[in-house]
């Protein structure tokens, strides 16, 4: 996979697990190597409220924090579109520049990362209606 898609600059879509494959390890009851194409660990996710459940299940917006094409025309922030999450991990990505979105589940949850010809949702977009189903036509029609 890394020769496709890091020398052969062939795209990538990530999907939850998917995603978390891309960073540098997991650390999901064991450290886990992952692919390195986005610096950072898999860590487990800890609101800060305590009455938010572990694993996060359910729609959430997404706040962007750089441009993408694949986000191109999709409403997000507050009055945006929900994507659908299930989890209890998510990529803390090193550098910033790696992140494009994240969402609010009691503190910032990593939501989408990309790099190059990689990019990868912590949420379900083949679950995520109208909001996901652009996001996956948006990727299809990407020309890194």
């Amino acid at each position: 996979m890394t020769e496709a898609v890091r020398d052969k600059a062939r795209p990538f879509f990530g999907i939850c697990v998917g995603m978390q494959l891309m960073a540098t390890q997991g650390k999901e009851y064991v450290t886990t190597p992952g692919l390195n194409w986005i610096a950072g660990d898999v860590v487990k996710i800890s609101p800060r409220e305590e009455n938010l459940k572990i694993p996060h299940m359910g729609w959430n917006t997404l706040d962007l924090v750089r441009e993408h094409p694949v986000l191109e025309r999709l409403p997000l922030g507050d009055k945006g579109r929900h994507a659908y999450f299930v989890h209890s991990y998510h990529l803390n990505a090193v550098n910033e520049a790696d992140v494009v979105a994240r969402a609010d589940y009691g503190g910032p949850v990593t939501a989408i990362v990309a790099k190059d010809t990689a990019i990868g949702t912590q949420f379900h977009p083949e679950k995520s209606q109208r909001f996901g189903l652009a996001l996956i036509s948006n990727f299809l029609k990407w020309k890194p």
